[in-house]
């Protein structure tokens, strides 16, 4: 019943904008002013029950219960967000499950979007998006590409694109970029330290050749991109993906690959708040969303959610924007 009543509200919801509409007492500058909102969550490993011989293969009691935490979380906590980027999901039938599960609890309808990536456990990314809004391409980048040290795949978890659209189009590139796990392991570091730097510069480089291109639109690259802020003493790696790479005392060189700098969001949260993750005790950013500049005066909010270790060990990142 309550699904009905949504469904029921929306619908005049609709039919009143279009009478408004027609009536002339709703201008496009009036639309202009909706906003929506991105969420952006780490959702650490979240396995189905299902054994595929990949990766953790989880109880059913526990991954219907992460399927209902997520939904619940959604909607009571994050307050179902247009469109939701997820990272370290399974499949595209985790996703669905959240998604029926929200429809069923009350909230709205969402599409799904996966790809199958590289990841030997099996983990992907995807995206969550309201039926409301169209999804007018979706597809992986470099997921054939190789790290050139060993001929491995550059990417366990190619970036995934959508162009998701309303009144206006937005190309989302949901990431979830190497750990920096190995850093410091002597028989580890350099490749870890290589495949990260090698992914933050051939990430660079789309970005510099998709502004050039289509320079009038707009661009968000968001998700977990295991980087810090400030850098650690390997690579800059937020640095080289906005398009000012700081290379002072840094062991690997990086070079500035975009010439239209991108906006880092997460700078305008209260540094008391700006933190995603907890490692031994200290706050880390490792979650992002970096925007186009054309992109950028559309903001009107951003913070971090509360790290809830039962639901993920990441918080999430939320984001309000004008339409």
């Amino acid at each position: 019943m309550v699904g009905l009543a949504q469904v029921a509200l929306k619908f005049i919801r609709q039919l009143i904008l279009a009478c408004l509409l027609i009536a002339g007492t709703l201008t496009a500058s009036t639309l202009a002013s909706e906003t929506f909102s991105i969420l952006s969550q780490n959702m650490n490993r979240l396995f189905d029950d299902v054994d595929n011989r990949l990766g953790k293969l989880e109880t059913t009691a526990r991954y219907r219960q992460r399927i209902e935490l997520t939904a619940s979380k959604l909607i009571h906590y994050y307050d179902t967000p247009e469109i939701i980027a997820l990272q370290e999901v399974e499949n595209i039938h985790v996703l669905q499950d959240i998604a029926d599960r929200v429809r069923q609890s009350g909230g709205p309808t969402y599409q799904v979007a996966l790809l199958e990536g590289n990841d030997i456990s099996g983990i992907d990314i995807g995206y969550l998006v309201r039926s409301s809004l169209k999804i007018k391409q979706k597809k992986q980048l470099f997921k054939d590409d190789r790290l050139s040290l060993n001929h491995s795949p550059l990417f366990s978890r190619p970036p995934l694109l959508v162009e998701v659209c309303k009144h206006y189009c937005l190309t989302l590139v949901n990431v979830h970029l190497r750990s920096m796990r190995g850093l410091r392991t002597p028989d580890k570091s350099r490749r870890v330290a290589e495949k990260r730097l090698s992914q933050a510069e051939q990430l660079a480089l789309w970005t510099d050749q998709f502004q050039n291109q289509f320079p009038d639109r707009f661009l968000m690259i968001t998700g977990d991109f295991n980087a810090l802020q400030p850098s650690d003493r390997y690579t800059d790696i937020i640095g080289i993906l906005v398009g000012n790479p700081d290379n002072n005392g840094k062991r690997y060189v990086a070079r500035d690959r975009i010439r239209k700098n991108l906006s880092n969001l997460v700078r305008k949260i209260n540094p008391a708040r700006r933190f995603s993750y907890v490692y031994k005790g200290k706050q880390q950013v490792l979650d992002y969303m970096l925007v186009s500049r054309n992109f950028s005066h559309k903001l009107k909010n951003i913070q971090f959610g509360e790290i809830d270790r039962e639901f993920s060990d990441h918080a999430g990142l939320l984001a309000e924007f004008s339409w």
